[in-house]
């Protein structure tokens, strides 16, 4: 296994392979019990199979779960009773805290965390834990540690507040954590009880900490030279992405496609289309939504810009890009092309030159 500090954060960028990465880090562990988990279940499906490719199938000692699962199961229920008046929990509330509860007072607690069905809100289920933990004076932690010699987290970015506090108190015990996530990715929204410390402070504070290292990952495999210096563009202040590809096809880098050339373009190339959301016009085409698409990669893409993604496009003032990591997650899915919808009279007022006004032959 990579020598590392007790507690290692990689920060990689798109197509580094840090999933990949990540999976062949805990096959080497064979004789302790280990957990990998992830934000999504969608990702957890992805680790499980890049298991089984790798290795056939998925060892015994290594457990793969969501991180909300992980909690839930390991870190709530064993402990419920300790901090709230509730015999038992039912399962995790997906739903947005409701705005009359925001102003119920921690002291509260069956109030404060669970819904009159006896469900835990998400939104606030890394905060019992802390609460719970510091209350017992660490009686959760102590237990994983009997049960896990190392946690690996992949998606790192998708955590915050009250998440990473608790990855500090587990920092703290003899359990190891590895993770891996990339800040330009952070694509999952959050309401008032998740905001709080996001993976960028938290890993500034962890540069400065004696118990953990961090190392930068920026070598991609995925997209070629075009497409990940535009993306940098995005995030200036991170060091550049290094793209790995040599091959090359007849058609690669970053294009505009009229409006009115959209089905030409398609039966030529086949693009995987990525919108915002399902409200975003994908003129007729089955499209994925730019937050599902995270982690996958295809040959060709075609994105059917936000107006934010237009403006920027028009100024490249980051400003008024919109939410730049689903910017950056829409531009980092492609190898060899990334297509850029737009209207005819918007083609000539785009301010990169490096994006490219499609024509058809």
């Amino acid at each position: 296994m990579m020598p590392f500090n007790k507690n290692t954060i990689i920060i990689a960028s798109a197509g580094s392979r840090k999933t990949t990465f990540l999976v062949e880090q805990a096959l080497e562990i064979v004789d302790d019990r280990i957990l990998i988990t992830t934000y999504t279940n969608e990702n957890v499906d992805l680790i499980k199979s890049y298991i089984v490719n790798k290795n056939g199938f998925i060892p015994k000692n290594i457990e793969v779960m969501s991180w909300f699962s992980f909690l839930f199961r390991e870190c709530v229920k064993p402990y419920l009773n300790k901090i709230s008046s509730l015999e038992s929990v039912e399962t995790i509330n997906f739903e947005a805290v409701p705005p009359a509860k925001r102003y119920i007072k921690k002291e509260s607690v069956d109030q404060y965390y669970f819904t009159k069905t006896k469900k835990i809100y998400k939104d606030r289920v890394s905060d019992f834990v802390c609460n719970c933990n510091k209350t017992t004076n660490g009686l959760i932690t102590k237990r994983l540690e009997k049960i896990y010699k190392t946690i690996f987290i992949d998606e790192l970015q998708d955590f915050r507040g009250w998440d990473f506090s608790f990855l500090d108190e587990v920092a703290k015990s003899s359990i190891k954590l590895f993770t891996v996530g990339d800040p330009r990715q952070a694509t999952f929204t959050t309401n008032n009880a998740r905001k709080g410390t996001t993976i960028v402070k938290w890993c500034e504070a962890k540069k400065k900490a004696t118990n953990f290292s961090v190392v930068e990952k920026n070598e991609c495999y995925r997209s070629n030279k075009v497409i990940c210096e535009f993306a940098d563009k995005l995030y200036p202040e991170m060091s550049a992405t290094i793209s790995k590809i040599s091959e090359s096809t007849e058609h690669d880098g970053v294009f505009i496609v009229c409006e009115d050339d959209i089905d030409a373009y398609i039966e030529k190339y086949n693009p995987q289309i990525l919108r915002y959301n399902k409200k975003s016009n994908s003129f007729g085409y089955n499209a994925m939504n730019i937050g599902v698409s995270k982690g996958n990669t295809y040959d060709r893409t075609m994105l059917i810009p936000t107006k934010p993604m237009k403006d920027y496009l028009k100024s490249a003032d980051l400003t008024k890009a919109g939410v730049l990591s689903k910017y950056y997650v829409a531009l980092t899915r492609a190898r060899h092309s990334v297509a850029i919808v737009l209207k005819k009279n918007e083609i000539d007022k785009v301010k990169f030159n490096e994006v490219i006004a499609w024509q058809q032959q």
